[in-house]
């Protein structure tokens, strides 16, 4: 039922059981399930196409965004929530992807925190980290998915798509994924800070003397081997150069041609990983030696990771269970009313304005401290929560006007848009990132890029159908009531 200001348009009672979608529900459900973890890690890149698309690594991913978003949507659709409810629901699933399962708001060795487990860490937590990434998947892997589907199938937009035993399912396999992850989810790839000291490596591989440094010397890219020559000569190491260095040893983490026994020949090894190293591995195994490796031979420069898999402190793993908790009571107290708040106009622009905002907070604004800049990082979590309060507002705008279905959509269209010319110059420009290759995105942006400007003109069609049927209300002889049955046609 859309919120309006008419007074007679009223949202059932929470103690009311909805009735469910009609037949065919089984296609937002699948659509949902695939959605969510697209847009959330293999479009942002951090799941490449040769990864997202492996059948076990799809099936978990789907057990973890896809049944979150699935239950954020029913418990949506059944308590009648308003946007801002939904937002919160998402930052709770955020706080228990990011907190419980990848445990990277903790693990100060998380690859992907880079210098933001050094910016903002603070009693064991990455706070810059953990308020950007709660943002980003209560948005980007929750919200988005969410009103890009009931959008997509606008006859199912209103009502509850599972029953009882498919909630069960749902939930269960959320918390299957989840502890698995807590248990054993992990990455041995080099941390920045782990490249303890870049320029001491930087002068043994511009000048090497042993194999090991001539054949790590030989893969360099051309801008690194720069970046590594000019540190030697200026005796000076860049932010850039460390970068640069740790990005290198992780490319070497899944090359099977890494060892060999002349390359290593006076680099005192265990007798027992010299037998390891003779075996042939593959995947995480050989990910795992050829770490071992590289912190032998570099026993002065890289750093040796104490514990693998990283775990929290009880103490962390029951806050963060307390906040997600918080944040679910919150949420369902979030119970649209009618609204009469300004209608929000041109929602993909809005979108998009989104994207470049969360792109300036998270990644520019760090960039430029990393390079010198004194910018608090109390500072940064305020802006988060700025960012987060403004966007609450937008999406209450949104849910006041009669043809939302649309303007969530198109929204939804505008908040990936940036994120689909990431994903193309990811594809073109970037061969190798750490051990992910990213061949085969340039297609996978070409696949979001045309379904963008597809449903982006259909949708934009519907809204202007709608805003010129509520034209009418304002029209004399009574029209209104007209204009309302024609507004209430085109959101169902």
């Amino acid at each position: 039922m859309s919120t309006t200001s008419d007074n007679t348009q009223q949202p059932p009672a929470l103690a009311e059981s909805p009735p469910l979608a009609p037949a065919g529900r089984w296609r937002p459900v699948l659509a949902l399930l695939l959605l969510s973890p697209a847009i959330g890690e293999l479009l942002s890149g951090s799941s490449p196409p040769l990864q997202f698309f492996n059948p076990v690594f799809l099936l978990l991913l789907v057990g973890l965004y896809g049944c979150g978003a699935l239950l954020v949507r029913e418990t949506v659709a059944r308590r009648h929530l308003a946007s801002a409810g939904l937002l919160l629901l998402g930052a709770a699933y955020g706080i228990i992807e990011e907190g419980l399962t990848c445990k990277s708001f903790f693990n100060p060795n998380w690859t992907d925190t880079g210098f933001l487990s050094v910016y903002g860490r603070a009693w064991g937590v990455n706070w810059v980290w953990a308020f950007g990434l709660t943002v980003y998947h209560a948005t980007v892997s929750i919200t988005a998915p969410i009103f890009l589907t009931e959008a997509l199938f606008p006859r199912h937009a209103q009502a509850p798509w599972l029953r009882r035993r498919g909630c069960i399912i749902a939930a269960a396999s959320l918390a299957l994924v989840v502890i698995l992850g807590f248990l054993g989810f992990d990455n041995r790839q080099f941390h920045l800070t782990e490249v303890k000291a870049p320029l001491a490596l930087a002068r043994r591989l511009d000048a090497p003397t042993d194999p090991l440094a001539r054949f790590m010397a030989a893969q360099l890219t051309s801008k690194s081997r720069a970046l590594v020559h000019t540190a030697a000569t200026k005796q000076s190491a860049s932010v850039e150069l460390r970068h640069a260095l740790q990005d290198e040893l992780n490319r070497l983490l899944p090359r099977s041609d890494l060892y060999s026994s002349n390359r290593f020949a006076s680099i005192p090894l265990p007798e027992q990983l010299r037998q390891q190293a003779a075996r042939p591995l593959h995947g995480d195994k050989l990910v795992a030696l050829n770490r071992t490796l590289l912190e032998h031979a570099f026993p002065v420069t890289l750093a040796t990771r104490p514990v693998y898999p990283f775990r929290p402190s009880w103490w962390l793993t029951a806050g963060c269970a307390l906040v997600v908790l918080g944040l679910i009571l919150l949420a369902l107290r979030q119970t649209r009313t009618p609204a009469l708040a300004r209608v929000a106009r041109k929602p993909w622009l809005k979108g998009v304005g989104f994207t470049v905002t969360f792109a300036l907070v998270g990644f520019v604004l760090p960039s430029l401290v990393e390079h010198g800049l004194r910018f608090p990082a109390a500072l940064d979590c305020g802006l988060w929560c700025i960012v987060a309060a403004a966007l609450a507002h937008l999406l209450n705008k949104i849910d006041a006007a009669p043809d939302r279905l649309w303007r969530r959509g198109l929204w939804a269209l505008g908040v990936i848009t940036p994120w689909v010319l990431f994903a193309t110059l990811l594809g073109v420009f970037v061969r190798m990132i750490g051990a992910k290759s990213f061949s085969g995105m340039p297609i996978v942006a070409l696949a979001f890029a045309l379904a963008i400007l597809t449903l982006g003109l259909k949708w934009n069609r519907r809204l202007e159908r709608s805003e010129r049927a509520a034209s009418w209300t304002t029209a004399p002889n009574g029209a209104g009531k007209s204009a309302r049955e024609s507004s209430s046609t085109v959101d169902r």
